[in-house]
């Protein structure tokens, strides 16, 4: 089981639940984001930035992508990988 901290509290990946709006993104026959992406760009993230206690965002770079960077947007409050998308304007 992965995990990942937020605020010093403990989480586990396999106890985060997948928002209707990314199981559409996933679904899409023309989308490039990996699950096995997702769970690690929120296991061994390149960057990190806690919003706010309903948002944490987490950058990794994806080299089997062309080292483009992904953007995973988590609520921790009710245990929710929010989005996932590429990021094209930040940079690390």
């Amino acid at each position: 089981m992965q995990n990942y901290s937020v605020s010093g509290k403990m989480i586990k990946i396999s106890d985060l639940k997948l928002s209707a709006h990314l199981l559409i993104i996933l679904e899409q026959e023309r989308s490039n984001i990996r699950l096995k992406w997702i769970e690690r760009a929120i296991s061994d993230p390149d960057f990190t930035k806690e919003v706010s206690k309903n948002e944490i965002r987490f950058w990794r770079e994806i080299p089997e992508f062309g080292g483009r960077l992904l953007r995973v947007v988590v609520n921790p409050e009710i245990k929710k990988i929010v989005t996932a998308f590429f990021d094209r304007r930040f940079k690390l």
